[in-house]
């Protein structure tokens, strides 16, 4: 078995109430799991750090305590309900660079994409010119 390059922060602590609005997707853990594998995967054909256009490319680049991550978007099939990449789920996730970490940041269903959004109690839409705000604001929650 090949070593785990790219560990996986299983703390869901940016998608806890992600998890909690999605309940009636039963896999979804399992399945955002599932796509850690496959990042993984392809970061390992592509090399380390991966590049801009990784997956459908880079959202945005921000610094957490010092440490660069990079912010990318991908959809994902869900096992339970059986659905496709295509109608099933979209993960933005964090790459933390120099720690060499998987962080999922936001978790939300293909047909949720353009509807409102809530951080602090600010509302943001599930749009491509949104993601880097809700990204910054979710960073911002941290203690």
């Amino acid at each position: 078995m090949q070593e785990q390059f790219l560990r996986y922060d299983e703390r869901h602590v940016f998608i806890k109430n992600d998890l909690k609005r999605l309940k009636k997707l039963k896999s979804l853990p399992d399945d955002i799991q599932n796509q850690y594998r496959i990042i993984q995967g392809q970061i390992r054909e592509t090399g380390w750090p991966p590049p801009f256009n990784f997956c459908n490319g880079l959202i945005t680049r921000q610094e957490i305590n010092g440490s660069a991550v990079y912010f990318y978007k991908d959809r994902f099939a869900i096992m339970n309900p059986r659905l496709t990449p295509s109608e099933g789920g979209r993960i933005i996730y964090g790459l933390f660079i120099k720690e060499k970490l998987f962080i999922p940041f936001l978790v939300y269903r293909a047909n949720e994409e353009g509807c409102a959004y809530e951080v602090n109690r600010k509302r943001f839409h599930l749009k491509k010119c949104d993601l880097a705000k809700i990204i910054k604001e979710k960073i911002n929650c941290l203690p």
